[in-house]
């Protein structure tokens, strides 16, 4: 009989538990009492709500519940739902487990639409399958799932860059070359002549290159329509014209971030409900190990209010499976630690290794040349071949989600770098508007996701090794540990105890005792149980404010998307109003800075005055609470000359402050022993007897710690190292460390000194009365003729440059004490002061250095 005849729908089921139970082939006798408290809660106070978060820990079984809430809603209301994870390999590990585990139909799909079976785009569509598929394939310009009534996000937590790279134009240096040095061209003249040489240089070493730009708004208004015509035609024909189309008529609502390995254009907050398939759903569902209580899930998502469902009793203060772990260079020299991380993976059999960046991936190739190795390409549609590999190590850049790896499939975890900016917007907020406080959900989140990836079960368990002095600092300092919850801080605790003051042979030992987990390693559990047991998961300084802010920043990117300058002015200055507190200023900052210009373009458009007068006192205000921002500075001297507030600002002081704590950061000062190596590094660069060369490194170095842009160039006509602040102040010097002491300064290099200027001027078009020039010599008095040469070149005896730069090192040692990370505004407050106090400030500096001329001598 070719007919078929209809089944009858079993639509009467009461709970999912009920459903569940009728599943006869399931291989699980039933939720456990967490998963069913947690279906309770949805059903009691979540059912009707269009959108709703819960969470539950890795390896807790929130695959199963949210499984259970879609095919409860399929069955009984013939829903069509849309499971969402972030990558192909978890599509198919879910859909694997819901029909062999749960006898529920769950259908993948995973590649293009073309290679979608026609049996699963129909089971879908009719709501007799659940669909499950990547973040990629809704968010996207013209997705198959156009119309799901229910969509589960799997992982929310990582859904970020899935969800914001629909609205995202990401123009790489390497694969867009020619459309990344044309748009840099057309943005030059709102950056820094210096910089743009940087970005346009190969010279990929330079430690500036880690600087990130953004055009102020107003410019890039004024130049929208370069932009714009720029674009259309450079991306016709590649896959940034996906993008592009979306955001290209809405520019006036994005933001450009500019660094030397990419352009990024991209609203502030995806605009998620201007994409229909996601818009017009039922109901969106939001699943994760850690949704955090800052606001960053409604940042993430575009989405205004998420009800959130309390975690299940219990879980507040236990976990899922044990982790182990290893801090190394608590113990050993940096030079020891990669044997040993090899003598680990030796021991421990398949290794999975997690690091921020494809070069320092490069680092643990090189390391396990002689094993088989694998990447996230590798692995993400399916990990059998790792498993199968007896000693093979995974290395993923820039992956801490994703993979999932239980039991033997991996008992060792290395990670390296703190995973703590996703793109070009986190990284500006951290390191230009000190708002990393904005990111420590985010930055806690990855680390929980990272640290999880070989824990997947009640009973599982794996070694996490862990280098990298910034990772370290996030583990190990109390005030940041403490923003963990307490099985994990319990963790943390007993594995910084057990690295300490160890040898290669003894921290081996306890790799070997734990892996073995036998009764050695039982009093080792009960030591981390007590940990747990005392402490508390506290809330971050700010964390209420921002969490009370969001829906309101959320509404402010609609706003400005759809051209409500007015009611954008409005949201912003209410925000402002609720962000108090010195932790919040650099992010009071931002909302002052965007208010301001949503006053000025409300000004434009409407002919009011008062919105014209509100934006000058917004951007003074706004400059105020960022005063490292060069461009902010000049718009707010430009609304509103000779106010007091403009004449407290030293854009020099400001700037090099901002410097000193990229530098603190990038070399890891709140390592004290890397702080120290350095700080001997330089003193000893300026011993007597010493190389020129060695010397004018050193002479880099100090300028480079007191947060001067210093340089150096390698053409015979170049002067010795300069020191630049703000783009536009410069000290440029003639050291002559190895000259004898008894002789005068010649002629010679009284001209070499003096000539200095010239090049300077030519090199940056700076102003005359901007660069001062000084030489620094054991020499003590100066040739006769050489005086006409040198009359405006400064002396600095070497004996009291040394003894200066010793002062230095003292100031910088006192606020390495104090420093935890970058971002933090308390923290630059306290430069500031220290600075001018002991007269280190730019300004003072440079006056020291050529208060005595050679022409006085």
């Amino acid at each position: 009989m070719a007919f078929r005849k209809k089944q009858k729908s079993q639509s009467n089921y009461e709970t999912p538990e009920a459903m569940f139970r009728d599943r006869l082939d399931r291989q699980i006798p039933g939720p456990l009492s967490h998963q069913s408290d947690v279906i309770r809660q949805y059903q009691q106070s979540a059912f009707d709500k269009s959108d709703v978060a819960l969470e539950l820990p890795t390896g807790s079984g929130k695959t199963l519940v949210g499984l259970l809430i879609g095919e409860f809603r399929r069955v009984t209301e013939g829903k069509r739902v849309l499971y969402l994870c972030p990558t192909n390999q978890l599509v198919q590990q879910v859909c694997e487990q819901a029909k062999r585990k749960y006898a529920i139909d769950a259908r993948p799909f995973v590649g293009s639409i073309p290679t979608y079976t026609v049996s699963n785009k129909s089971a879908f569509q009719t709501g007799e399958a659940i669909a499950v598929s990547t973040y990629s394939a809704l968010f996207n310009t013209n997705p198959f799932f156009k119309n799901p009534n229910l969509i589960i996000l799997d992982d929310a937590h990582a859904a970020e860059n899935y969800i914001a790279k629909n609205w995202s134009v990401v123009i790489d240096r390497v694969t867009h070359k020619q459309i990344y040095h044309g748009l840099l061209d057309i943005l030059s003249c709102e950056i820094a002549q210096s910089q743009i040489q940087r970005f346009r240089s190969d010279e990929r070493g330079d430690p500036n290159n880690s600087r990130i730009e953004k055009i102020p708004l107003t410019s890039q208004h004024q130049l929208r329509d370069i932009i714009s015509p720029f674009l259309c035609e450079q991306t016709e024909n590649n896959k940034l014209s996906y993008p592009w189309s979306l955001i290209q008529d809405h520019l006036h609502a994005c933001h450009i971030y500019v660094g030397y390995n990419s352009i990024l254009i991209r609203p502030l907050v995806p605009p998620t409900m201007t994409h229909l398939p996601f818009a017009e759903a039922e109901q969106r569902v939001y699943m994760s190990a850690t949704l955090g209580l800052g606001g960053d899930l409604e940042r993430i998502t575009g989405v205004k209010k998420i009800h959130r469902l309390p975690i299940p009793r219990g879980w507040d203060r236990q976990g899922i499976g044990r982790r182990f772990f290893v801090f190394p260079e608590l113990s050993l020299p940096k030079a020891q630690v990669n044997s040993l991380v090899k003598q680990f993976a030796d021991l421990a059999g398949r290794t999975l290794v997690l690091v921020p960046s494809e070069k320092m991936a490069e680092k643990y190739l090189k390391l396990f040349k002689d094993r088989e190795t694998f990447n996230a390409q590798s692995i993400e549609s399916s990990k059998d071949k790792f498993v199968e590999s007896e000693s093979g190590v995974a290395i993923l850049a820039n992956r801490y989600d994703g993979i999932d790896l239980s039991d033997e499939d991996c008992r060792l975890l290395i990670i390296e770098g703190l995973p703590k900016a996703g793109n070009l917007q986190e990284l500006f907020f951290q390191s230009r508007l000190a708002s990393s406080i904005v990111l420590h959900d985010r930055i806690r989140t990855r680390i929980v996701q990272a640290v999880g990836r070989c824990t997947r079960n009640a009973t599982d368990y794996a070694a996490v090794c862990v280098i990298g002095d910034d990772f370290s600092d996030w583990l190990i300092i109390n005030e940041k540990r403490s923003l963990f919850h307490p099985e994990l801080q319990g963790e943390l605790k007993s594995g910084a105890e057990q690295s300490g003051d160890f040898t290669a042979n003894d921290l081996l030992e306890n790799l070997k005792l734990f892996l073995k987990h036998g009764e050695e390693w039982r009093e080792v559990e009960s030591q981390i149980r007590d940990h747990r047991n005392e402490s508390e998961q506290l809330p971050f300084p700010g964390q209420k404010e921002l969490m009370s802010t969001v829906a309101f920043e959320v509404d402010y990117q609609y706003s400005l998307w759809n051209g409500d300058y007015e009611k954008c002015a409005a949201l912003a200055q209410k925000i402002c109003s609720m962000l108090g507190g010195d932790e919040l200023k650099g992010f009071r900052g931002l909302w002052y800075y965007l208010a301001a210009s949503a006053c000025e373009n409300a000004h434009k458009e409407l002919g009011r005055s008062e919105y014209e007068s509100t934006a000058l006192d917004l951007y003074n205000r706004a400059s105020q609470c960022l005063p490292a921002l060069g461009w902010l500075r000049t718009k707010s001297q430009q609304a509103q000359s000779n106010t007091a507030a403009n004449a407290e600002l030293d854009p020099f002081l400001e700037s090099n402050i901002e410097r000193i704590e990229a530098l603190f950061d990038m070399n890891s000062y709140a390592n004290p022993s890397r702080f120290e190596s350095d700080a001997k590094s330089i003193q000893d660069g300026l011993k007597q007897g010493m190389s020129s060369d060695a010397f004018e490194e050193s002479f880099l170095r100090v300028g480079a710690m007191l947060g001067f842009d210093a340089l150096n160039s390698s053409s015979q006509a170049a002067p010795d190292p300069w020191w630049i602040s703000n783009d536009s102040l410069c000290l440029v010097s003639e050291l002559k460390s190895r000259v004898d002491p008894a002789n005068p300064i010649s002629v010679t290099h009284a001209r070499q000194a003096a000539s200095h200027l010239s090049w300077i001027q030519e090199q940056y078009s700076l102003d005359e009365n901007a660069i001062r020039v000084v030489m620094i010599t054991p020499a003590k008095s100066v040739h006769q003729e050489a005086r006409t040469f040198a009359r405006n070149v400064g002396y600095w005896h070497i004996d009291h440059f040394r003894a200066w730069v010793d002062e230095v090192i003292f100031v910088m040692r006192n606020l390495r004490s104090t420093f935890s990370g970058p971002g933090n505004p308390a923290w630059r407050d306290r430069v500031r002061n220290e600075l001018l106090s002991n007269a280190l400030d730019p300004t003072t500096v440079i006056a020291k250095a050529t208060h005595k001329t050679i022409g006085n001598l």
